[in-house]
Order: C-alpha cells, then sequence, then structure tokens
C-alpha cells in the first residue's frame, strides 16, 4: 500500500491520508486479499500485540489468539471469507504484556466490477469492559432469581404505574394466580374485600409520592386461605430521577399475628382476673372494716368501765387489742386504697382548702409517731403557699405517709417538712437524718409490699405499701413523688403535686402538670363519595383528581381500561369518570364490561373524550358524556347529579310495626323513601335489593338484634360507609355504648324526639340526603 504524498489543501484524500485515518482510530485495524491472507495492519495493532508485520502476515494473526478459541476462530473465519460474507465474531486476543482482551471483530469485502472480492477490511474493537459489565448483570440477575426461587417471601416487581411486572414464580406458587392473572392491577382480585379499598389508597400515595410503600392485609392463598401478609416496596428509579420500576415483598405474617393475638388475650385475660383479685380485695376490705371498727369502739367502752369500777390491771391487755385492732384497720384501709387504685376504681374529689393549714394538722396529727423515737419535727413553709385545688384527704395522707415513713427510719434526730410554690405547682419535702438507702434499695422503693430490703421490714415493720400509695396518690393528683438518699446520712422524699386539679367520677385522672390540651375540635367531615378516574394521559388524571378533591370526594384513578376495569370490581365507586381511547382496554369495552358485571351495572360512568361520541356513550348504557377539554361546571353538575347520597332512602328497621308506621309517615313529609324490615335478618336481605343512604335501628328486636345486624352490616362490602343511627327504648349501658362506638354515627333514645325532630335530625347528619 503506498503512502502517496499528501495532496494540496482542498483536494480529494490520498493513500496518506486514509493511513493516518486508520491509525488515528482507537480499533485495531486490518487489510487482507481476496483469499483472507492479511498483508496491512494499522499502528494500533502493533501497539496492542507488540508483533511485527513480517510476524503477522498472511495468517500469523493466529499467533495471538488464545488457545482455547483459535481453532473455532479459524473455522468461522475460513468459512465468511469462502462464501464471501460479512465477518463478525468474539474473541481474545493477546495484549503485549501476555494478558487477554476481548474483541468484536468485524470485515467488510471488497469486490471489483465482475463481483470478485479483491479485498477484506476489518477491525478489532476492545469489548472486555462491556462483557465484563454484561457479565455482571447477569450475575446479578442470576442471584435475584436464585433469591426469589429460595426466599420463602413473595418478591415482585411493578411498573410505574403500580400494575405487576410477570413472570413472578413465588408469587404464582403461593397465590395460585397464573401470569393473565396478576398483571397490571390484577393482584387486587385475591386481597381481601375489606382491605382493597386501604390497601389501594396507601398504594396509590406511594406511586404518587415515590415513596416507601408499607401495608398490612389479608391476602388469598392458592387454597382458599386468607393469610395476613406485610408487604413492602421501594422504587427503581431512572438516571433523570423518575420511577423505572418498584421492588416489593410480601412477607406472610399470619402466624406472627396469631401469636400477637393470643399474648394479647392472654394479657386482657390476666388484666380481667387482677381486676377481679382487686375488686374482691376491695370488697373483702369493706367488710372486714367495719368489725374491726367494732372492735375498737368496744375496746375503748371497756376500758372506760374498767377505770369506772377501779380494775386498772386490765387496762393495758384491753389497750393491747385496741392497738392491735388499730394495726390491722390501717392495713386493711392500706389495701382497701390499693385495691382501687389497680381496678381504676380511685376518685378525685377536688376541694378548695388553705396549703399552710393542712400542713399545720399533718404536723399535728403525727406529732406523737415523730416524738416516739425521739425524734424533731421541724416545718419550713413558703409565705406564698396560698390556697390549691385538690383532694385534701389524699394530700394530707401523702404527706403523713411520708413523714410517717420518716419517723420509723429516724432515731434522735430531726425530720423537716418544707413547702414551696412555683406557679402551678406546690412541691413538698420532708428530709430526714435517718439510715438512708443505698441506690439498689431506692430502686425497689415504690414497689408494692416491698420495702429497702427484709433486714428493714424485720427491724422497723411495716407493710411496704405506704410509699406505693403516695406515687399512686401522687400521679393521680397531677404529680409524681421522687427521692434522693445516702446511706447513713438520710433521705428527702419530694411530692410536686398540680395546684389545679379537676374532681372526675371514678374514671381515668384528669389532670396534670402541663397546660390541658385544647378541646377537640368539630368532627371530621363525613369522606364524600369515590370517584374512579380512568384516563391513560397522566395530566388529565391529575386535573380530574384536584378538582374533585375540591368539591369534597374521594379519587382514586387507573392508567388504563383492564386496571379501571380491576379498580372498579375491587372498590365499587359511586362513580366513575373514563376516557375512550385507551391502550390495553379502550373505554367502549371497559364500558361494555361494567354492564354485563351485576355488581357494576348501577355505578353510573361518565364518559370523557376529544370525539363526540354521545349516541354511542348513551347507547352503551353511559350516565353522562363529557368532551375534552372538560368544562369544570358542567362536571361538577354531572357529578352532583350522580351522587349516591342523593337518593334520600331511609331503611327502618324496627319490630314494632307502630313505631315503624310513625317514622315512615314523618320521614316520607320529610322527602325521604322509606324500607321497612321488623328484624335484623330481614334488614340484610332489604339491603341485596336497596342501597340506602341511612338506617334507623332498633336494638332490641327478635331473630338478631341490632348488636348482630351491625356486626354482619359492617362486615359487608357494601355495608361499611353506610350511617347508623340506633333508636331505642332502653338504657343503653357504658359497656354497650363501647360496642357502638363506631358502628353507630348517632344514639337516641325513643320518646325524646318528636317524630319531625327526628326527620330533622337525620337531615342534619346527611344534608345531601332528602333533597
Amino acid at each position: 500500500m503506498d503512502d502517496g504524498d499528501a495532496g494540496p489543501a482542498g483536494a480529494g484524500p490520498t493513500a496518506a491520508d486514509f493511513r493516518h485515518l486508520a491509525d488515528a482510530i482507537p480499533q485495531l485495524a486490518w487489510i487482507a486479499d481476496g483469499e483472507g491472507s492479511i498483508f496491512w495492519y494499522n499502528r494500533r495493532w502493533y501497539d496492542y500485540t507488540g508483533t511485527t508485520l513480517d510476524e503477522m502476515r498472511g495468517r500469523g494473526w493466529a499467533k495471538v489468539h488464545h488457545p482455547d478459541h483459535v481453532l473455532h476462530v479459524v473455522e468461522r473465519y475460513n468459512a465468511a471469507f469462502s462464501r464471501g460474507d460479512t465477518w463478525e465474531d468474539t474473541f481474545p486476543l493477546r495484549r503485549h504484556d501476555g494478558a487477554y482482551r476481548w474483541f468484536l471483530s468485524r470485515a467488510e469485502p471488497l469486490r471489483d466490477g465482475a463481483g470478485r472480492i479483491v479485498r477484506w477490511f476489518g477491525t478489532n474493537t476492545d469489548v472486555t469492559e462491556s462483557r465484563e459489565a454484561e457479565a455482571a448483570v447477569r450475575r446479578s440477575e442470576e442471584r435475584f432469581r436464585t433469591l426469589i426461587s429460595a426466599s420463602a417471601d413473595l418478591i415482585w416487581t411493578a411498573g410505574p404505574d403500580g400494575g405487576l411486572i410477570p413472570p413472578l414464580p413465588t408469587w404464582r406458587a403461593y397465590t395460585g394466580q397464573t401470569e393473565a392473572d396478576y398483571a397490571g392491577w390484577g393482584w387486587l382480585d385475591i386481597v381481601h374485600p375489606d382491605d382493597r379499598l386501604r390497601v389501594t389508597d396507601l398504594w396509590q400515595e406511594a406511586l404518587h409520592s415515590r415513596t416507601l410503600f408499607h401495608a398490612e392485609f389479608r391476602l388469598k392463598r392458592r387454597d382458599g386461605e386468607w393469610r395476613y401478609c406485610e408487604a413492602r416496596s421501594a422504587p427503581v428509579l431512572s438516571t433523570d430521577g423518575t420511577v423505572r420500576e418498584w421492588v416489593g415483598v410480601n412477607a406472610d405474617i399470619t402466624e406472627r399475628r396469631r401469636a400477637e393475638e393470643a399474648m394479647q388475650d392472654a394479657k386482657e385475660l390476666a388484666e380481667s382476673a387482677n381486676r377481679a383479685k382487686s375488686q374482691f380485695i376491695a370488697n373483702m376490705s369493706h367488710e372486714l372494716r367495719t368489725p374491726l371498727s367494732a372492735v375498737i369502739g368496744y375496746s375503748e367502752m371497756l376500758a372506760e368501765e374498767i377505770e369506772d369500777i377501779g380494775e386498772t390491771e386490765l387496762l393495758g391487755d384491753v389497750g393491747k387489742i385496741e392497738s392491735s385492732a388499730r394495726h390491722l384497720l390501717g392495713l386493711i384501709n392500706d389495701v382497701l386504697d390499693l385495691s382501687k387504685i389497680e381496678a381504676g376504681r380511685m376518685t378525685v374529689e377536688a376541694v378548695d382548702f388553705d396549703v399552710a393549714a393542712m400542713v399545720d394538722e399533718v404536723a399535728d396529727a403525727t406529732g406523737s409517731l415523730v416524738a416516739k423515737k425521739g425524734n424533731r419535727l421541724r416545718l419550713d413553709l413558703a409565705a406564698d403557699l396560698g390556697r390549691m385545688h385538690s383532694d385534701e384527704l389524699k394530700v394530707r395522707q401523702c404527706l403523713m405517709n411520708l413523714v410517717s415513713n420518716a419517723a420509723k427510719f429516724t432515731e434522735g434526730g430531726e425530720i423537716a417538712l418544707r413547702a414551696r410554690r412555683a406557679g402551678d405547682v406546690v412541691a413538698f419535702e420532708v428530709e430526714d437524718s435517718g439510715i438512708g438507702m443505698t441506690p439498689e434499695q431506692v430502686g425497689r422503693l415504690f414497689q408494692r409490699f416491698t420495702q429497702a430490703d427484709e433486714s428493714t421490714t424485720r427491724q422497723f415493720g411495716g407493710t411496704g405499701l405506704g410509699l406505693a400509695i403516695t406515687r399512686a396518690f401522687a400521679r393521680k393528683l397531677g404529680g409524681d413523688v421522687s427521692v434522693r438518699s445516702e446511706p447513713g446520712r438520710g433521705s428527702c422524699f419530694r411530692l410536686e403535686l398540680a395546684a389545679q386539679v379537676r374532681s372526675d367520677d371514678g374514671g381515668a385522672a384528669a389532670v396534670s402538670l402541663q397546660p390541658e390540651p385544647a378541646p377537640p375540635g368539630a368532627p371530621a367531615a363525613e369522606a364524600g363519595a369515590r370517584i374512579l378516574v380512568v384516563d391513560d394521559d397522566a395530566a388529565a388524571r391529575d386535573l380530574l383528581a384536584r378538582f374533585l378533591k375540591r368539591e369534597g370526594f374521594a379519587v382514586t384513578g387507573a392508567a388504563d381500561g383492564q386496571a379501571g376495569l380491576t379498580l372498579a370490581r375491587a372498590l365499587r365507586p359511586q362513580a366513575i369518570l373514563l376516557d375512550v381511547e385507551m391502550p390495553k382496554m379502550d373505554g367502549w369495552s371497559v364500558l361494555h364490561a361494567l354492564r354485563q358485571d351485576p355488581a357494576l351495572v348501577d355505578t353510573p360512568v361518565v364518559m370523557v373524550s376529544v370525539k363526540n361520541e354521545q349516541s354511542l356513550a348513551y347507547a352503551l348504557g353511559a350516565t353522562d358524556y363529557l368532551l375534552k377539554p372538560v368544562d369544570w361546571d358542567r362536571l361538577k353538575r354531572v357529578v352532583e347529579r350522580v351522587h349516591p347520597g342523593k337518593d334520600g332512602t331511609v331503611l327502618v328497621i324496627d319490630d314494632d310495626a307502630g313505631a315503624r308506621e310513625r317514622m315512615r309517615f314523618a320521614l316520607a313529609r320529610a322527602g325521604w323513601t322509606v324500607v321497612e324490615a321488623e328484624n335484623g335478618r330481614q334488614a340484610l336481605e332489604r339491603l341485596d335489593g336497596v342501597a340506602p343512604s341511612l338506617i334507623l335501628l332498633d336494638l332490641m328486636m327478635p331473630v338478631m338484634d341490632g348488636f348482630a345486624f351491625l356486626k354482619r352490616l359492617r362486615q359487608r362490602p357494601d355495608g361499611g360507609l353506610v350511617p347508623v343511627v340506633v333508636l331505642t327504648a332502653k338504657d343503653v349501658t357504658p359497656d354497650e355504648r363501647a360496642r357502638l362506638a363506631g358502628q353507630a354515627e348517632r344514639i337516641i333514645s325513643k320518646g325524646s324526639l318528636s317524630l319531625p325532630d327526628l326527620a330533622q335530625e337525620l337531615r342534619d347528619l346527611i344534608p345531601a340526603a332528602g333533597r
């Protein structure tokens, strides 16, 4: 190949130009004659292989091929060159340092005017990095497939729109669904009907926000059993930030749920047993206190009579009887207080009282006990203590317990009782110079029936209830008690209480050192009707969703007809906005399928399209037809017209025919349509043919009472959102109110409202109904 000379600027390329070009390209380039014998290589070839033309001339290139590949390469090379076909192959070539790298080789023939091959022009491109990357991807895919096969959980992938992407072998093996069954949104078909709406909302929220999806729900296994599963999924993002796919896992947590339920049952059983024990102790304490009071009273009377007759030697024995009885009575009183605390029956009876005066009374009452072991009681009261509004008896008992405790463990020392006020908190401190406690003893101090240690109990006596009761009282009164102590240097108990406490009726504590929370606001508005928007245009779905949500509707979107049909069957929306032109399944096919489904045949469907095909829409059963771009005022009127809450149908359930007649008369005059049932079972049968806006329910009925009806109603797919007003003549107990909580919107006593007032109550409950 003659290099020639470079021509003048602007002239055609010369041989030298092509040579420089061949040396400049990153590939290894070569030229062979018509028989395939190479006679020229570019500079890149020599730089890479470290060879010379003499070494490589003809078929010398075989020397730099890997010995494991060279025979196959030569065979394929000869075959292609003998046929005159384009040759392409991939194989490793040895570098000058002995390392092998993979190259993609390609050669094209050059023919003369007669069609004979006169030259072959070839290149070798280094593909080592790309092959390694492909191998890494394959290994990653193999590991992922192995993980899926080996995992006991269901690992799945979904597209950006939320539909599952087959194949998913573990999903199919667990659920029994075929690829056609679960592809797209078909997986919703095996989610429990009571869980579908919640799961759909959570999944769509994750799709919209591109955040982690997490939900627990029931999934039907291939044997038909509903199993609890925990699902998690995270988005996989492309380089531009868009979601490429979702990778998720479903773990069967049925056994865990059963274990948790068993633990909860055991906990409730233990708590019930504990409450029964506390109730028993409370009852027995009352029964024991009465005769003990008599023993103390008669002991005092006997002491007076013995003194009158001069038998003074008997006074000591009678005094021992009285002292023992008082000790036993004090113990029973402590147990009674403790049982009230455990049974939740301890009440707060708040009154106004002077703090300093109350502390003086405590000092007078404990004076003899403090002096019994040669101790002194010193009061240190701030001048601004003022008044408290709290349970004075409990505050006094707390202080007396603390002072008595200090007197018990101090001998020949001083006990200080201090009181300070800081805003809404009154703090008392009882400090002694007694035996003190170690940190381990302090840790056990407030446990019931526990003192510092067994030696303390043997030496100083006591039951270990006083401090436990003091802490319970303190917390009930909006505060707490704490202690600091050192062995041999005494202890200091600090009692902090709220200065203002409300009385209660035996329920939970109603006080706190913190400001009371603001009163709860008005109840949240009832959720609007659910609208399903089916449109493959994401922007159109977003616009419709924003408008409808502003109008008070709950909105679910679907990106194609198949997904829309699946969601409609799963969610039973109150209305559907349906685009006509969509992939997979167009709007007409979806509309036809909806009208063939008994559960969806009456669902209002509004077609939305750029084409004016109203006649076809109405012929196929559409409720209305809107042209894009959507006229929002017209859409609002259409949706208001198909809103299911406008029908104003009331189901009256009462075994009293006269009561049903009176309610039917009053409600019909107010514009309601009334359907009657004389018991719960008959009412459930009525629900198969009518979808009421409201249910009026009596509680006491034969065959099936109101409680059983409510339970069965809330288990139905169509019964979760129907408002229920309980209308009863019986006194509803607190337990029954708890059973009705969350099941009924209102409880009205029969006779408490006139019939017109009852109708107005229902109109206020559902303002849209009856119009």
